[in-house]
């Protein structure tokens, strides 16, 4: 139904004429929107006003748990520069462990696990929203990522170093390093002119003199691969220890131990005689590293009497 004009009628109480107020149907319509328009803008202040308390509040505790979050984050620095430091302490450590272990020592470029590849946007938004904070988070992520890789280094170094340690254990209990009879050197290795026939031959070992009968021991660990009697040397016992190293014992007065026979450092396995083509009781004792006759004082410690 359209909106007609209104008449409002006023009667006074101490009057008798009524007053007639007459309002177009315009005003009326004019009066209702300025009245929304008013509550209108009442509701949309106060709405602004709470949204920018609201808004306010939330950048407080925003910057708050931002602050809190630093904190952390430096605390978390602090953390990585102690681990980085201990890292780098076990990494100088395993050098000397691997210098111990007879291995090359790791060069810089190895030490410093580096790794190819790009940056993936993991922190794409919180770039936008705090570059400084995302930054800080990405280099941490980083210099753990680092961290572990050295630990993993380190771990494989270690590995390898003891495995060379063990090996090289084995290698030198096989290893001869000890005088086999106590005695004084009366030939030594070398061209010499022979003590029978006085013509210029090579000694491919030394000559150990000593009373008969004093006791030969092994030099490293190793097996009987021969006890025999040989043309010149007389009663021979040839030891191989393995890892290329051969020992062999000549003049003999007797054997201690038989073919095929495993022996250590210091068992006992013949005695000094005069067999073969001597001059008198002694030890003749040859050393060959894969076939081939080295110095056997090379192989002797020093100071070592058995």
């Amino acid at each position: 139904m359209p909106l007609k004009d209104w008449t409002v009628l006023i009667v006074p109480h101490n009057e008798i004429q009524v007053h007639r107020l007459k309002i177009s149907r315009w005003l009326l319509w004019g009066g209702l929107v300025f009245c929304l328009a008013v509550l209108s803008g009442i509701a949309y202040f106060t709405f602004s006003s709470y949204k920018k308390q609201f808004d306010y509040l939330k950048y407080i505790n925003l910057q708050r748990e931002n602050r809190i979050l630093t904190q952390k984050l430096g605390n978390v620095e602090k953390k990585i520069a102690g681990m980085n430091s201990k890292v780098s302490d076990l990494m100088e450590e395993n050098q000397v462990f691997r210098r111990i272990a007879g291995l090359d020592l790791l060069n810089e470029e190895i030490r410093e696990v580096g790794i190819g590849g790009t940056f993936v946007g993991t922190y794409d938004e919180l770039y936008e929203i705090n570059s400084p904070l995302a930054r800080k988070i990405h280099e941490q992520e980083d210099q753990i990522d680092v961290l572990l890789r050295k630990s993993e280094l380190i771990n494989q170094s270690l590995q390898e170093a003891t495995e060379s340690m063990e090996a090289s254990s084995d290698k030198w209990a096989h290893t001869p390093s000890i005088i086999p009879t106590n005695g004084y050197i009366s030939s030594y290795f070398g061209r010499r002119s022979h003590p029978i026939y006085h013509t210029l031959q090579s000694h491919n070992g030394i000559d150990i003199s000593c009373r008969s009968g004093a006791p030969i021991i092994a030099p490293a660990n190793g097996k009987v691969t021969m006890v025999k009697h040989k043309i010149g040397y007389g009663l021979t016992v040839v030891l191989d220890h393995g890892y290329g190293f051969r020992s062999r014992y000549a003049h003999c007065d007797k054997s201690n131990v038989r073919y095929g026979q495993k022996v250590k450092r210091g068992d006992i396995i013949a005695f000094v005689g005069n067999s073969g083509i001597t001059t008198g009781p002694n030890l003749h004792y040859e050393v060959y590293v894969d076939g081939i006759a080295r110095d056997p004082l090379n192989f002797i410690l020093d100071n070592y009497v058995p």
